[in-house]
Formats: structure tokens, C-alpha cells, sequence
């Protein structure tokens, strides 16, 4: 079909696509997503031959999509929660699709029905950019999405965005309206410039400049400004070539556009805020004419035609060296003097002779003594803290690059007495230096692990500060006990509720930094390997107190991705080169007990997220242990490291019987981790792999049930309790499994059988259903949560029968055969045994077996079908 009728089979796969999205299909499980990624894929790859078709259907999908949620978000439509979730998930995905899409166009693509498509699309995206942001992380995510779709739509059809914001000029440049709509103007903010599109735009400008309001002028110069940064970022070879061999038409203009923003600044001072940047960066495009003002200062000669510019430069100078100056002038200066230091770093430091060095050069002291002078904070008021806090950033990082071993800012921003704005400034700035894309001549961060003392101390304090609130004061080296706070701490947070989201905030992006470069962490140069793992361990463990932090789940998020970068066979390395194998059985050990623990106990709603994070630690454990296959049980003999294998056993046991066909199936699948790893040890030492783990050929039979396909959740449990039957050791996890899950089995029995006395949402199982509520997150109605819950029982059920055989026979070791008395008999008996009141197994069997008698209007029926199928077998 794809040869004989194209058109038809793209535009059923369209359709396909969009039966497939969250807001037709509902939420989106490991398989629909796969399913999505497929179709997404297909429509990237025949964008390119029939791209009129995929972007005119994708256009529709998005105005329908966005329709629906638009209706929703202004309550003109009846919706749960859920319902807004995935109607925000299928924009997330459609605007992604067409940005792959656009970026994966050939550059010779320009046909009039592309044209014509690509203005209807440029329509529609033009709604999420236009959208205020308040904070709102979901309008912020559409922005930016939309953001790179209008970034990828400008390089194949510039025209088409240019020729919007040129008519929008032209309106403005006759209009009357007192507050006219100046969104198409902030469109130059997202697109797509080379050297050519760049002109094109300043031509434009200095045509329509002075027709436009004052109002309008700040818009246009903020939005030019940005679009020479953007080109800059994307062509930064343009610019290199530019300050090599000047580009006479770019200089033109530049040269054309400064003499009007002169004229225009020169009436007011408050008008040099938004006018010194743009001039700046308009002469740094001009080399030529900034090498003669320069130059000027020994004695060169200075034609008087740039004697303006040269008056503007001196100008910058004189404001930014003397604060007693006019306040608005200072502040005015300082932005565009970081603004030169920054555009200097895009210049290669080994072209000495370029004067934008020079210029810099008799800046920049004044420039960090005015930003980083904790006696007398850099402050334009507080509708500006945000951007005097950016312009700290640009600043720190600039003088990185220029002088990487003389950075007086770095000081400043360690200090621990310093406010934590400083803090917070070092952090971005150290996480932009690792994640920007590098130009050949920047200096590496690996000049910064020197503080890695500092940057730890700086972390485990403001851990502290955000937790204090939330979590018990306990050392970070003992953080598997934590537990939440009384009351009186969360009153006691509240009184610092302006201090915390600031703290909070540094948190987020230390994790992220760490997550970045682990090693502006790790590093421990000149100290003892006893000093080494200390550090190393408080560093982990704080992370690890975020993994379960329900009130933080950005940060709890990042420091997944942290600990897993730190489990890395490389990284693990360092976390004491004196002892390695040693440290990882103890540091690791303690990371498996805490989040175990905290599984076992149902503390984790996104049980399934990190049950898939912790089969991927267990992948780089069993990848280190292998490159140490000789040496691999040295240290392995502590006690916290037996104990985390048991919480380990535990956690895959009783995830078995979640209601989560996909935490059901990567449980099974870590059991072959398991297996693994006793492979690699059992090669060390002279040891059978059933000595490490007795039930191991067991582990490998439910890790092999995990790749068949399965037709539902109830086949998949009869296959589980199956195999759970084979088991014939009753060590390790598996007692412990079967005894938390049976203490779970009880509270769950007691509840369905008191129904509805007792209902789910009286809470009277809250930390076990709690998990429970979050597994299905499509819980509108209460018929669905019980029916879940039913089901959740019959696993249980399920598993407690297939684990209870071998769990008795450990109970009673000693005990002499019973010869034909059947245990289930004899469970029911009144307890007048100690036998009885001591055995859990006899205990759940007498209650299971009495349960045939339930009389349960609601549950009877399906609890006394589910014991005899079970107590059948």
C-alpha cells in the first residue's frame, strides 16, 4: 500500500498516530509508548518525501489536541485531572514530532503547498508562545517546546516567519492602540539566523524604527539582541569569520542601526537600559570600527565619523568605573559590559590582537566588584532579581573563560557565610560550563574539582536546610532510617516558607550538577582513604534521602539520574581509589538497604519508575564487579551487605503480586541481575552459585517468564505462582517476603470483608493504599479502585499459597511429620496450640480456609471463588 497509494497509507498512519495518543488511548503504559515512539518515527522518516502531507496532518491533530485542553484549562469543558494530563502529554508529543520533523527537512524544500502549510502551522505555534507564563511548569514545557518547533520551521521557511513579523512592524508603525499586541515582534526571540538572515532583519528594522512607539522600541531591541545571541550559538563560525574578514553588509547595518539607537538613548538615560546592549554588540559585529575607537586611546587617529561610538565606549567606561554616577547609566552599563565580556569568550583567545580583549581587559575589575561585592549586593529592585541574578551567571561564566585561574567570583560564591543568591549563581554558572556545547578554546571544568570539598560542604548544607522541614534530623551516613517529621517541624518550616523554595531551588540544581559532573563532587585529592569514603558515603546517602522524598519529585528525579551517573564502573572507582571493591559493598549496600526499604514499606509512589532505576544500578554493579571478576567478594562479607540482598529478594517477591502488569515484569527481570551477580562472584573464590544463592536456578526460570508474552495479568500470575512453587530454600528474602506480604493480605481481607463499613477512602489502609491509588492513576470512580483492589487481594492470595509450602517447612525443621494430618485442618481448630499462634503459614491457611463462609454483599462471591481456585491447587 505504501508504493501503490502513498497519500492513503500516510494518512492512516496519521490517524494511527493520533488514535495512539494519550488523550484517545488513555494514560500511556511501557508498551503504548513503545507503540507511540514506532508511529512517531515513521512520520519523522516520511516527512521527508511527502512532507506537505505529514506537517498538514500533524497541524490538524495539534488544533484539535490544543482545542480540547484549552476547553479544559478554562473549565468550559467537564474533565478529572487525569483527562487534562493526557491532554497535556499529547501536545507534548505532537510538538515534538513536528520539530523532528522540521529538522529533518533537506534544505531545497520550498514548495508553494509547503509554504501555505507551514503558515497555517506558524499560526497555531504562535498560541503557545504568546501564552503569560506565570509559574506554571506546564505553560513553560509548551513554550519551550514550541520555541524549538518555530526554531526548526525557520531554517527551511524563514521567509514565512519574517514576513509575519514584517507586517506586524508595519501595523505597529501606523497603529493608534494604547496596548497593542507585540507577540509577533517577540517571535525573532525563537528563530533561526545566519550571517544572511541577520541582515535581513537589521535592514528591516532600521526601516520601521522610528515609526514604531517607545513601547515598541524596547520589544524590538530586546528580541534583536537575542537573535544575534541565538545566531552567535548556532553559527558561531559565522562569527569567528566575521571578526577575522568583517562582513561589509552586516558592518553597514550594524553602523546604520547604532546611530539611530544613539539618537535614541541620547534622550533619555532611562533608554540606555535597553539601547547600551544592543550598541555594544552591534560595534563587537563591526571589527574594523571598533578596532579605531579602541585604538584612539594610545593616540591613533579616530575619524570623526565615529566619534559617536567612540563617546559611547568611553561613556560605558566612565558608568560602570564610578558608581557615583547616575544609578540608571551604572546599571545600564554593567549589563552591557557582561554582555561584552561574554561576546569576547566566542572569539579565539589565541587572535590577541582583536581590541574587543582590550576593551574587556579595562572592564572587567569593575564589572566583578560591582556583581560579586557581598558588602553592597548588585541590585536593580525587586522586579529585576531574576535578571540581576542571570547577569551574575553571564558574568561568573565570562570570567571563567577569560581568566579560568584568576577567578576572584569563585571565592566569593564558596564562601558558606555569603548570602546563598551567591550560592545559587556558582551552581547554574558551573552547570552551564559543563553542559554548554564547547568551543575549542574554553577552558575545562576539571579547574574547578580542586573545590569539590567546598561544593560537598555547600550541598550537605543546604540538603539540610530543605529537609529540616520534612525530614527528622538524622547523620546523612545513617539516612535508611529516615522518617518524616513531627507537625511541630512542618509549622517550623512553614515560618521559613520565604527561605526554603530559594534552598529548595539550589538543591534541585546541585543534583543536576551532580548528575552533569559527578566529579566537581568526588574529587578528594591529598586526603586518606578513610576521609575518601566518608565523603563519599555522606554525598550518596543524601542523595538517596532525596529518592524518597515525596514532597520534592523534580529533585527525588534528579537524584535518580545523580546516583545512577555515580554507579557508573568508572565513577565507582573513585569513590575510594585506596580500597574500591571494599567501599562499593559498603556504599552501594547501604543505597539497595535504603531504597528496599523504603519499597517494602509502599513509601514510593513511583514504585515502577524506580524499580526500572534500580535494575539499571544493578546492571552497573554486576558491569563493576566484572572488571574486578578476581577480587569480587573482597569486602562482601559485612553485614550490611547481606541485609541489602535480603531487602533486594524481598522487594522482587513482593512486586510479584502488584497489580502493574510492567512493576511485575521488571521484577522478574531483575531476578537474572541477581543471578549475575552470583556468577561473577561464585568466579572469585572457590564457591558454587547456589551457595551465594540457593534458589538461583529458580531466579533465572522467572527472569526467562518475564520475556514471554503474556495475555494478561492473570495469565501472567498463574505462570509466577507456578514457579513460585518450585522454590525449595526458604532463605535469603523469601520468608521475609512472605511475611510482609501476608501482613499486608491481612489488613487488605479485613478491609474487603468489612465493606462498606470500612471503605478505601476512609484510610484505614493509607500506606499500603496509597501506593495502591497511585499504581492507576486513572482512578475516577470507586468501582475501578475496588475492583483493583480485589484483583491486588487474589495476587496476593496467590502468592502467599505458591510460598507458603516452603516457608512452613522452615517454621518447623525440627518438628517430627504430622503423617496424615493435613495443616489446613487443623489451622482451623480454635487456637489452643502454640504451634498454631507462632506459625504464620497455619495462621493464613485457617483464615483463608474461613473465608469460604464470606458473606460480603459486595466481595462474598469473588473472595470465595478466588480461595477455592487456590486452596484447589
Amino acid at each position: 500500500m505504501a508504493t501503490q497509494k502513498p497519500v492513503e497509507w500516510v494518512s492512516s498512519l496519521i490517524c494511527r498516530f493520533e488514535e495512539r495518543l494519550p488523550n484517545r488511548a488513555g494514560p500511556q503504559t511501557c508498551t503504548s509508548r513503545m507503540n507511540e515512539e514506532h508511529s512517531k518515527q515513521c512520520l519523522i522518516q516520511i516527512s521527508r518525501y511527502r512532507f506537505s502531507l505529514v506537517i498538514s496532518g500533524l497541524t490538524k491533530i495539534l488544533q484539535r489536541v490544543n482545542e480540547s485542553f484549552m476547553m479544559m484549562m478554562t473549565g468550559s469543558k467537564p474533565h478529572g485531572p487525569e483527562m487534562e494530563r493526557n491532554c497535556y502529554e499529547s501536545l507534548l508529543i505532537v510538538l515534538d514530532t513536528l520539530e523532528r520533523c522540521l529538522s529533518n527537512q533537506p534544505k531545497d524544500t520550498t514548495r508553494f503547498d509547503e509554504t501555505m502549510n507551514v503558515k497555517i502551522l506558524l499560526r497555531e505555534i504562535c498560541q503557545f508562545l504568546e501564552v503569560p507564563i506565570p509559574n506554571d511548569s506546564t505553560n513553560q514545557q509548551l513554550k519551550t517546546l514550541a520555541s524549538k518547533v518555530l526554531f526548526a520551521l525557520s531554517i527551511n521557511f524563514f521567509n514565512a516567519v519574517f514576513n509575519r513579523i514584517s507586517a506586524r512592524l508595519q501595523e505597529l508603525s501606523t497603529s493608534t492602540e494604547e496596548n497593542p499586541d507585540y507577540s509577533d515582534i517577540e517571535l525573532i526571540h525563537h528563530i533561526n539566523v545566519d550571517v544572511v538572515k541577520l541582515v535581513k532583519l537589521l535592514n528591516e528594522t532600521i526601516l520601521k524604527f522610528k515609526l514604531l512607539k517607545k513601547s515598541a522600541h524596547q520589544v524590538l531591541m530586546t528580541a534583536l539582541e537575542k537573535a544575534i545571541w541565538n545566531w552567535m550559538d548556532t553559527y558561531p563560525h559565522e562569527f569567528a569569520e566575521v571578526q577575522k574578514n568583517p562582513n561589509e553588509d552586516l558592518a553597514k547595518c550594524c553602523e546604520g542601526l547604532f546611530d539611530i539607537l544613539d539618537s535614541f538613548a541620547d534622550t533619555k538615560k532611562g533608554r540606555a537600559t535597553h539601547a547600551w546592549p544592543l550598541q555594544m554588540m552591534l560595534l563587537i559585529l563591526s571589527p574594523k570600527v571598533l578596532e579605531e575607537i579602541v585604538n584612539a586611546d594610545t593616540g591613533a587617529p579616530c575619524s570623526p565619523r565615529h566619534s559617536k561610538k567612540k563617546l559611547f565606549i568611553d561613556s560605558v567606561r566612565r558608568a560602570v568605573s564610578s558608581p557615583n554616577n547616575s544609578k540608571q547609566l551604572t546599571e545600564a552599563a554593567v549589563v552591557t559590559c557582561v554582555k561584552l565580556c561574554k561576546a569576547s569568550t566566542y572569539i579565539n583567545n589565541l587572535d590577541s590582537s582583536n581590541v574587543v580583549f582590550t576593551l574587556v581587559q579595562s572592564v572587567i575589575n569593575d564589572l566583578k566588584n560591582m556583581l560579586f561585592n557581598p558588602l553592597k549586593p548588585f541590585s536593580r529592585g525587586q522586579n529585576w532579581v531574576s535578571n540581576d541574578i542571570e547577569l551574575m551567571i553571564d558574568c561568573f561564566v565570562s570570567c571563567f573563560r577569560i581568566k579560568p585561574h584568576n577567578n576572584e567570583a569563585l571565592k566569593v560564591c564558596l564562601n558558606p557565610n555569603f548570602p546563598s543568591t551567591y550560592h545559587y549563581v556558582l551552581i547554574i554558572s558551573l552547570y552551564r560550563i559543563v553542559t554548554q556545547p564547547r568551543l575549542s578554546w574554553w577552558p575545562n571544568i576539571d579547574l574547578v574539582y580542586s573545590k569539590s570539598s567546598e561544593l560537598r560542604s555547600m550541598f550537605t548544607d543546604t540538603l539540610n536546610k530543605v529537609t529540616q522541614g520534612y525530614i527528622a534530623h538524622t547523620p546523612l551516613r545513617m539516612i535508611q532510617s529516615l522518617t518524616l517529621k513531627s507537625k511541630d517541624s512542618t509549622s517550623k518550616f512553614k515560618e521559613k516558607g520565604e527561605e526554603v523554595p530559594g534552598y529548595r531551588n539550589l538543591l534541585f540544581w546541585m543534583v543536576r550538577l551532580i548528575h552533569a559532573d559527578p566529579m566537581l563532587m568526588l574529587n578528594n585529592q591529598g586526603k586518606t582513604g578513610h576521609e575518601i569514603q566518608i565523603s563519599t558515603l555522606e554525598l550518596i546517602n543524601g542523595l538517596v534521602s532525596l529518592v524518597h522524598q515525596p514532597t520534592m519529585p523534580d529533585v527525588a528525579q534528579e537524584a535518580m539520574e545523580a546516583l545512577l551517573i555515580l554507579h557508573q564502573p568508572d565513577k565507582i572507582e573513585i569513590w575510594n581509589p585506596e580500597a574500591p571493591i571494599n567501599t562499593f559493598w559498603d556504599v552501594s549496600s547501604q543505597v539497595l538497604f535504603s531504597i528496599s526499604q523504603k519499597l517494602i514499606q509502599h513509601q514510593i509512589v513511583n514504585y515502577t519508575d524506580i524499580l526500572k532505576w534500580l535494575r539499571e544500578i544493578l546492571i552497573c554493579r554486576n558491569e563493576f564487579l566484572s572488571r574486578h571478576k578476581d577480587y569480587a567478594n573482597v569486602g562482601s562479607h559485612i553485614p550490611i551487605c547481606k541485609q541489602a540482598h535480603i531487602k533486594l529478594d524481598v522487594v522482587f517477591f513482593m512486586y510479584l503480586w502488584s497489580i502493574d502488569i510492567e512493576a511485575v515484569l521488571v521484577a522478574m527481570s531483575c531476578f537474572s541481575l541477581l543471578c549475575e551477580e552470583a556468577d561473577i562472584r561464585s568466579g572469585s573464590d572457590e564457591v558454587t552459585v547456589t551457595f551465594l544463592l540457593p534458589n538461583y536456578h529458580l531466579y533465572q526460570e522467572l527472569a526467562q517468564a518475564s520475556t514471554v508474552l503474556t495475555t494478561g495479568r492473570a495469565a501472567l500470575q498463574k505462570r509466577i505462582m507456578v514457579l513460585l512453587r518450585k522454590i525449595e530454600h526458604c532463605v535469603n528474602g523469601v520468608q521475609p517476603a512472605w511475611e510482609e506480604t501476608f501482613r499486608n493480605w491481612e489488613g487488605s481481607t479485613k478491609l474487603l470483608t468489612s465493606y462498606p463499613k470500612a471503605k478505601l477512602e476512609d484510610g484505614q489502609m493509607e500506606p499500603f493504599h496509597r501506593s495502591v491509588g497511585k499504581r492507576r492513576a486513572s482512578h475516577q470512580n470507586s468501582d475501578h479502585e475496588l475492583e483493583e483492589q480485589i484483583n491486588e487481594w487474589a495476587n496476593m492470595t496467590g502468592f502467599l499459597c505458591a510460598l507458603g509450602g516452603v516457608c512452613l517447612q522452615r517454621k518447623s525443621p525440627s518438628k517430627p511429620p504430622t503423617g496424615t494430618v493435613d495443616p489446613r485442618k487443623s489451622s482451623v481448630l480454635p487456637n489452643t496450640s502454640q504451634e498454631v499462634q507462632y506459625c504464620p503459614v497455619t495462621q493464613f491457611v485457617g483464615q483463608l480456609l474461613r473465608l469460604l463462609a464470606c458473606n460480603n454483599e459486595k466481595f462474598g462471591n469473588p473472595i470465595q471463588k478466588h480461595v477455592k481456585e487456590l486452596v484447589g491447587h
